[in-house]
């Protein structure tokens, strides 16, 4: 059984607020529970069914037996998962970014499925470092951790004042903005250490951000006529260029 202040403490970690009070987060999934523990991030509790509980047999913290009918009463999804964990947040040294040639900045980025989406992208693409506005959702929101599917074990992500942090930047890399008017990143060169930055899903890359940007680039269209799409997704725009900025690099 679990105690009835465990599960008030795993169900109040669906909020940002009690997230950040108790310094934890919440990963369901045996997967993304072992690429965490595997990756040196600490957990404090883990629950797993019998057939499971084998495999965390390393695991540095309480791990407990239990049956599928207190996973639901304790998972934070809509479809349960085999085994949930309760892991401490990270702290990590902003001086580290600097050193990579190619970082990814987020600017007001508001799905949770779209972020963890490319945070997953990101780390295909060995992109250890995503920088965050303050206004972007959560990396550690239950949504964003099942979407990122373990990435967030690989991917470092940072919030701060983003107009700041690229304003001090400036003089290490160079700024790329994703625009519908930019140029076509089929023709632009880009150089050695760039960050390339993301915009809302709706309103795009705010004004004193986009004021800072060197480069507007853009992927273009090739549907023609009245039927042509509006745009793309925010998740699928930032796997297309970083892919095209992969292609054309020489780290």
């Amino acid at each position: 059984m679990i105690s009835k202040a465990k599960i008030k403490l795993i169900q109040s970690l669906k909020n940002k607020k009690y997230r950040i009070k108790n310094g934890l987060f919440v990963v369901e999934g045996k997967k993304s529970i072992l690429d965490l523990l595997y990756a040196g991030m600490k957990a404090v509790h883990i629950f797993s069914l019998n057939n499971l509980i084998d495999d965390f047999s390393e695991a540095d913290c309480f791990v407990d037996e239990v049956s599928y009918t207190d996973i639901k009463k304790i998972s934070l999804l809509s479809t349960p998962s085999n085994s949930l964990a309760i892991f401490k947040i990270p702290e990590y040294d902003l001086d580290a970014t600097y050193k990579d040639n190619f970082l990814l900045a987020l600017d007001n980025v508001q799905d949770p499925g779209n972020f963890g989406t490319i945070i997953r992208t990101a780390d295909w693409f060995g992109i250890k470092h995503i920088v965050c506005s303050l206004n972007t959702v959560d990396v550690f929101n239950p949504k964003v951790v099942q979407a990122s599917m373990g990435s967030i074990a690989r991917v470092r992500v940072y919030y701060l004042d983003l107009f700041d942090y690229l304003k001090s930047a400036q003089d290490k890399f160079t700024l790329y903005g994703s625009f519908m008017e930019g140029k076509s990143i089929y023709k632009t060169s880009f150089q050695e250490k760039k960050i390339l930055i993301m915009g809302n899903e709706g309103n795009g890359i705010s004004p004193e951000i986009k004021n800072l940007i060197n480069e507007k680039v853009s992927i273009p269209i090739f549907t023609t006529g009245n039927s042509a799409p509006e745009s793309l997704n925010v998740a699928m725009a930032s796997g297309i260029i970083i892919s095209e900025i992969k292609r054309k690099s020489k780290d």
